[in-house]
């Protein structure tokens, strides 16, 4: 069995020795993958690579860090991991690569961070496609492409207020030239706010690709009576995207926020209105899966001012008591944008 979960420090943890400490005392056995929220990784990242939560459990996984605080702690952590790895082949062929094989699937886990020195040289779109550049040489090893074999990617941007701009249009052309339009398919996606361990680089991306799915396997969701296509304002990826696992049908949500089918931006200024509305847009999302919202596994919750943490988090415990769920500062692509979600739902 798979399973997800959001680990936090427990409550009376105050330093960040005591808070890796904590989530060292809770890691699951069976490692899968994990992302790393730090709030402050540029101090922090040095401990956390030397404690034995990273060397000796999440290194032997797939894994990635943000600088994206959780609200309220110095670390949080999502992790996928099964009940054992019977029957699972784990590789790390490279740097920031892991390959996850089981029976006729291949799962590529690939995270792709700049150093200051590669920043440098780069300006934020010139990031962005050498991302996917080296995504799409990775799977080129495997008889794999990004145009059939990429899923999801989580696209995080310093002050994405200034430099979104220059990501969806690096994503676009990239995807112009290998088969990625509006007349074919894109790829779920979260573009949010977030640094990475590095002070200089602009763009961090984690991608997320699968081999040996059967030709059906693959559906593009939409509820276009509640949230627009968005090809119409610009920006390359699908709202979600539902995957035949041998888990089970798989939707992976892009990060969803409170718009309507013209793609504006309704109940500003509201975040908790925002919120039902975002959740409506999902809950249609799911249903063009023949699922519900009952089957979301997880949630990160994505705010704009952290001033809103304590009503949202009441929100959600009152509306999804039993969802994993973890709440994070990061500005969304859009400042109006005051809250955006993203699940995966199994069933």
């Amino acid at each position: 069995m798979i399973e997800f979960n959001i680990l936090t420090p427990e409550a009376h943890c105050l330093t960040l020795k005591e808070q890796l400490d904590s989530l060292y005392a809770q890691m699951p056995q069976h490692l899968l993958q994990v992302r790393i929220y730090l709030s402050d990784a540029a101090n922090q990242w040095n401990e956390v690579a030397q404690h034995p939560l990273f060397s000796q459990s999440i290194s032997k996984a797939a894994w990635s860090c943000v600088e994206q605080p959780p609200i309220g702690m110095k670390i949080a952590l999502q992790v996928l991991y099964a009940d054992s790895l019977e029957g699972f082949e784990i590789s790390h062929p490279a740097d920031c690569v892991t390959v996850i094989r089981k029976e006729k699937m291949l799962y590529v886990f690939h995270t792709v961070r700049y150093s200051n020195e590669e920043a440098a040289r780069m300006d934020d779109r010139r990031q962005t496609i050498e991302a996917f550049e080296q995504h799409k040489a990775l799977l080129s090893q495997y008889g794999m492409n990004v145009c059939d074999n990429c899923h999801r990617t989580w696209i995080f941007v310093r002050d994405i207020d200034r430099h979104y701009a220059g990501v969806v249009q690096g994503r676009n052309e990239f995807f112009a030239e290998n088969g990625l339009t509006s007349d074919t398919h894109y790829i779920a996606s979260t573009g949010i706010g977030g640094d990475s361990t590095e002070r200089h680089p602009v763009v961090a991306i984690d991608f997320f690709s699968v081999k040996g799915l059967e030709k059906d396997a693959v559906k593009y969701l939409h509820a276009t009576d509640y949230l627009n296509p968005t090809r119409e304002y610009g920006v390359a990826f699908e709202r979600g995207t539902q995957l035949k696992l041998p888990i089970g049908k798989t939707s992976l949500i892009s990060g969803t926020a409170s718009i309507d089918k013209f793609g504006k931006c309704i109940h500003i200024g509201d975040v908790l209105t925002q919120a039902g509305r975002l959740f409506l847009n999902i809950e249609k999302l799911l249903e063009d899966g023949n699922q519900q919202l009952s089957d979301m596994k997880y949630m990160i919750v994505y705010l704009r001012d952290i001033a809103d943490a304590k009503s949202v988090a009441q929100y959600l415990d009152m509306r999804f008591p039993n969802v994993p769920k973890l709440i994070t500062a990061a500005r969304v692509c859009r400042p109006e944008w005051l809250i955006e979600v993203e699940c995966i739902a199994i069933s």
